[in-house]
């Protein structure tokens, strides 16, 4: 499975579902504004009940 990173992000397309790895300073806000989504849509992805509790190293799903 390959993780999404800022090269690999520009050539997304739609219906497309991409695994990403949390990095130091990620926060569910910062990656709802890269990926253009909503903070709700990565916890809702992700079954994340708190959003102020990821860690890096962990992988999440972003679907476009």
């Amino acid at each position: 499975m390959e993780f999404i990173n800022d090269e690999t992000l520009e050539n997304v397309t739609g219906g497309t579902i991409i695994p990403y790895l949390v990095k130091q300073d990620d926060t569910i806000s910062k990656l709802a504004k890269k990926f253009r989504c909503t903070e709700q849509d990565i916890c809702d992805w992700n079954h994340i009940e708190n959003p102020n509790m990821i860690s890096v190293g962990q992988k999440l799903i972003i679907m476009f």
